[in-house]
């Protein structure tokens, strides 16, 4: 059957067929398998269940009705790491995940797969073969690729995924994590938030004096590589030694970051361990980074070009922020309505973490902080950098028609 390249959305498993995540790596192929539980008890008369017996008779069904071959039909191995019967979405289903390898000498993004599991019995059945990640096709992304499906006599996909290009995954993870970081308006808020008492000195629990130039560029850049050097380790353990906590605490830290951070821009909380706390809350934002891992590549060498380039990306984005924000903030420094502006910031930045705490704490939709999401994602920042721009416009303007008001 020929390839068929239809985008389609990520979604969870919800059909009575079968389905088949490919994972395309350098010297094999990891197969994430569904097959429902109910086809699969009518096609063979098995037990199902997480029982000895069951799973035995499940797992020898398997490597008798599916087979790899390469072009010159070579078989390949297939190593069954996962097997059991679970509710992944809907009713519950056969669930395996298998790395199949090519004879030595064979490549690995040419195969043809034989499938008879099911559709030797039930003749309305299919599955569904989709590529999942691909990092030397420099597919990386949530968007999964369909490569064929098979039914009744129609028992052999033929797959040709082109020549390996390292390079393609490379640009893929540095544009993943561009994307990522702008979409994620929390990440981006946090570190707003650190960077808006930047050109300010803390004195007698208040901020009141003001940092040369080159003390606040200094500060930004320790704030800046902190915070990058925490998100990389958590995600350096999440790819290569499987760290990893569940998503809902995280996501709550994540927005507890953005209220602390908010209140140090108010009132300094932390003065001179900016550095510090952007490297211990960049571990936690390191971990909501993390689930994209899983499409880091198979191979080590795969992994760590993907997080490199996905931490270049970031910084990316980072860089770019901090050069559209500091210029003008540290002009607005210089006269007295920085005060107001640095409050009114933090005053948002906490508004949305407030909203964003009591939504994820609750696992429930929250009307302020689904309006706060949406503005963001429609307005961008782009509104908040020209609402910037312009405030600096109206407080150089009449700092030169009063010279007197040019001070913090």
């Amino acid at each position: 059957m020929a390839t068929v390249l239809i985008a389609i959305p990520a979604a969870a498993h919800l059909t009575p067929n079968s389905e088949v995540n490919l994972d395309f790596g350098q010297h094999e192929i990891v197969a994430d398998i569904i097959i429902p539980q109910g086809e699969y008890g009518f096609a063979t008369g098995n037990p199902v269940g997480n029982t000895a017996i069951a799973l035995s008779r499940a797992r020898a069904f398997l490597t008798g009705h599916v087979r790899l071959t390469s072009p010159d039909r070579a078989a390949w191995t297939m190593v069954i790491d996962r097997l059991d019967f679970a509710q992944i979405a809907g009713p519950p289903d056969l669930h395996a995940i298998a790395t199949f390898t090519p004879a030595p000498g064979h490549d690995a993004r040419r195969l043809a797969i034989s499938w008879s599991a099911v559709i030797d019995q039930v003749p309305n059945h299919f599955v569904l073969f989709v590529a999942r990640s691909d990092f030397a096709a420099g597919k990386l992304d949530d968007r999964r690729v369909i490569l064929g499906a098979l039914q009744g006599d129609k028992r052999r996909l033929a797959i040709d995924r082109g020549k390996a290009d390292s390079l393609k995954g490379f640009r893929a993870a540095i544009a993943l994590g561009m994307q990522h970081i702008v979409e994620g308006h929390d990440h981006l808020l946090f570190l707003i938030a650190l960077l808006l008492p930047a050109p300010a000195l803390a004195v007698a629990g208040m901020w009141r004096g003001r940092r040369g130039a080159r003390a606040t560029l200094i500060t930004l850049a320790r704030i800046v590589t902190a915070f990058t050097i925490g998100h990389s380790l958590t995600l350096i353990g999440a790819a290569f030694l499987g760290w990893q906590l569940p998503a809902r605490p995280v996501e709550i830290g994540i927005a507890l970051s953005i209220l602390i951070s908010a209140i140090h821009a108010w009132r300094p909380l932390f003065p001179g361990r900016e550095p510090l706390v952007a490297g211990l809350f960049g571990l936690v934002h390191g971990l909501a980074f993390a689930t994209v891992v899983s499409r880091f590549g198979l191979g080590m060498g795969e992994k760590a070009a993907s997080i490199l380039g996905f931490n270049l990306g970031i910084e990316i984005v980072q860089l770019l922020v901090v050069i559209a924000i500091m210029p003008a903030l540290m002009m607005l420094a210089n006269t007295r309505f920085f005060a107001g502006f640095r409050a009114v910031g933090a005053g948002c930045a906490g508004f949305a973490a407030v909203a964003w705490i009591i939504e994820r704490i609750a696992g429930t939709p929250n009307p302020v902080a689904e309006a706060i999401d949406t503005g963001l994602a429609q307005a961008g920042y782009g509104v908040a950098a020209l609402t910037l721009f312009a405030a600096i416009a109206f407080v150089t303007t009449r700092a030169r028609l009063n010279p007197g008001d040019a001070r913090l």
